[in-house]
């Protein structure tokens, strides 16, 4: 299994079920409505920077969990 399969199993492992409720109803209807209906335009320079640091900064391959995550908004 590729490395990005098993990123997404274990997100979504880790939601409540509500939200996998809502991430299938926005799968569905990105499936009635077409993949080609998205609209694709260029990353800007923020876009850019954010990609770079993704791909170079070590701080931006640490998660937090659901939980941390919630807490922000308690």
């Amino acid at each position: 299994m590729s490395h990005v399969k098993e990123r997404l199993f274990d997100a979504i492992a880790a939601m409540s079920e509500a939200d996998a409720l809502r991430l299938w109803d926005i799968v569905e209807t990105l499936a009635e409505i077409g993949w080609d209906s998205i609209e694709e335009v260029e990353p800007d320079e923020i876009d850019l920077q954010m990609i770079h640091d993704a791909e170079n900064d070590p701080d931006c391959k640490v998660f937090a969990t659901e939980e941390e995550v919630k807490a922000l908004f308690d």
